[in-house]
């Protein structure tokens, strides 16, 4: 047996917080001295104490954990609860991530405003190029898993693309149904099957294009400043051409999401 003072330096809980368990009825003393009120727990109450408090860690009230406490929930009932709980608080994290992501990048795109990059803005021709393709209304952060799904595809033929290319058609309805196309590049054509298409996109004359660092499953702060060149330059955007994206892994970075981008989007004169 323990003194309660005792019990407290083990649990690491107050001698306060005990007391109060024990007029809750939550966690009785496995032995009170009747002529000196001393409480006295065993090594065993250390158990039920943890449960207490992993019922704590799940969000139940005491007077909920009381009632559960007394229907003795099976371990691995407790043990489901806890997963589903893990689960949703994974799920908060990455939430909150992406929208650290989002400030981090919206702050870079404020300190930059005004800051001319027009030294590394190109302008080419674009040749035809063979793609396949999978295009969906989806969020940026379900970028990941259309490339999953398109080469799972190109794998099944036993082929393979360094760079992912992003096609950017549209976004008239909400910042979850952006209507984008993701594609590899092939050296030869490949049998499709819906959703995934073969398909050649056109030859394009004069494209703007601008090389930065980006993550696909973040806005491009870069697509501004090659915005802000056209309209500087005499230029207007082509009609019916989406913007295109074209990525290739950050060697340096730990990040599986950070790539080398080149914004293209297709220009004609005013």
């Amino acid at each position: 047996m323990f003194k309660i003072s005792e019990f407290s330096k083990i649990s690491q809980l107050s001698v306060k917080t005990l007391r109060y368990y024990d007029q809750l009825n939550l966690l009785k003393p496995a032995h009170t001295d009747k002529f000196t009120g001393y409480r006295y727990y065993s090594a065993d109450q250390m158990f039920q104490l943890h449960r207490i408090l992993a019922f704590k860690e799940l969000g139940f009230s005491l007077e909920q954990i009381r009632v559960m406490m007394d229907e003795q929930i099976p371990l691995e009932q407790i043990r489901g609860m806890f997963r589903i709980k893990q689960i949703e608080i994974q799920s908060v994290l990455e939430k909150e991530q992406a929208r650290l992501d989002r400030i981090k990048e919206r702050l870079s795109g404020i300190q930059h405003e005004g800051k001319e990059r027009s030294q590394d803005v190109v302008l080419k021709e674009v040749e035809p190029q063979l793609v396949l393709s999978y295009r969906q209304k989806a969020s940026l952060r379900q970028i990941p898993e259309l490339f999953r799904q398109l080469d799972d595809y190109l794998g099944s033929y036993g082929l393979s693309s360094l760079s992912q290319m992003v096609l950017w058609h549209g976004c008239e309805e909400s910042d979850d149904e952006i209507d984008m196309e993701v594609a590899r590049v092939l050296a030869q054509k490949i049998p499709e099957r819906h959703p995934f298409i073969v398909k050649q996109l056109p030859e394009v004359p004069l494209m703007a294009t601008l090389i930065h660092h980006c993550r696909t499953t973040s806005r491009c702060t870069a697509s501004t400043e090659l915005a802000v060149w056209i309209e500087r330059n005499g230029y207007r955007m082509k009609e019916n051409e989406p913007r295109r994206e074209i990525c290739i892994p950050h060697e340096k970075s730990d990040d599986p999401e950070a790539f080398v981008a080149e914004i293209q989007i297709a220009v004609e004169r005013l």
